[in-house]
């Protein structure tokens, strides 16, 4: 790993800890649901899915927003209002 990249993430982790943790934590949520979509499939649990990307998008976008990052803040918002159609139409539908 560069010298700038680790400095930058020690940076961030002394000065805002809950952030980079709600982040990561976000990351990890969205690829354990990749994972669990890769191995049930052809016919993965979606609800469980769309609950756990609901949660994911939720962690990052409070930490895209917290950051100040108008495009990360736009994408998660948009991730979250459609997981949550999907969650609707798959616990509903």
């Amino acid at each position: 790993m560069m010298t700038a990249t680790r400095e930058f993430i020690k940076t961030d982790y002394e000065s805002h800890k809950l952030r980079l943790g709600a982040e990561a934590l976000g990351m990890l949520i969205s690829l354990g649901v990749a994972l669990i979509i890769m191995v049930t499939t052809p016919h993965p649990p979606m609800l469980l899915c769309y609950v756990l990307w609901e949660l994911a998008s939720l962690l990052l976008l409070s930490a895209s927003y917290s950051r100040g990052s108008l495009g990360l803040t736009v994408l998660y918002s948009g991730f979250l209002v459609i997981d949550f159609v999907g969650l609707v139409r798959t616990w509903w539908g």
